[in-house]
């Protein structure tokens, strides 16, 4: 006698092969759908893409090309622009009422540091004193010098000398100076 075979199990193992063979044929044919898709939909955009380019003339580029060189030549112009409003805006904060300056002489390097060379006038030496420490807590006023300090009838006459931070005498850090303001010291 022959041993019977279940012919059950070769079904099965058929069925799920077959089962496997079409999920393995069906995402074929999606890959390929998807491909031919992604194709028509490329080829869709690169004609959109050329009709654009077809609308726009060639004097429209060369008008933009200009402009933005021009745009970036007036942004160096101003990066570079000397603006000393920033620094008067400080001395008026940094300045006492009992101190008053007659006179300020300003030199400005190539490389945007500068220098300034004022004459002025303080009710008494302590008024001096307090107008050399509020130059002092500032960091933007470096190398604050007072000298030529004589009492006169007025009060105090005296000469300083100091250097500025770039950032206030160019106009492209206006804002970083303008955010850094301080508040002016209490008057003896």
């Amino acid at each position: 006698m022959h041993p019977r075979h279940s012919e059950g199990g070769v079904n099965m193992l058929l069925v799920v092969a077959l089962v496997i063979l079409g999920i393995v044929v069906l995402m074929a044919v999606g890959v390929f759908a998807y491909s031919k898709f992604l194709h028509n939909e490329a080829d869709q955009k690169a004609a959109a893409l050329a009709a654009a380019q077809a609308q726009v003339s060639q004097d429209t580029v060369e008008g933009f090309l200009r402009l933005k060189n021009r745009l970036t030549s007036a942004q160096t112009l101003l990066d570079s622009h000397i603006a000393l409003s920033q620094f008067f805006t400080v001395l008026e904060n940094l300045t006492l009422e009992s101190v008053r300056f007659n006179s300020l002489t300003v030199n400005i390097a190539p490389d945007h540091s500068a220098e300034i060379k004022m004459t002025g006038t303080a009710k008494d030496f302590n008024a001096l004193a307090a107008q050399s420490a509020a130059f002092a807590i500032d960091k933007r006023i470096k190398q604050a010098i007072f000298s030529g300090i004589n009492a006169t009838k007025d009060g105090v006459s005296f000469e300083v000398a100091a250097k500025l931070d770039p950032r206030m005498v160019v106009l492209s850090s206006t804002s970083d100076a303008a955010t850094a303001s301080s508040t002016p010291p209490a008057s003896p």
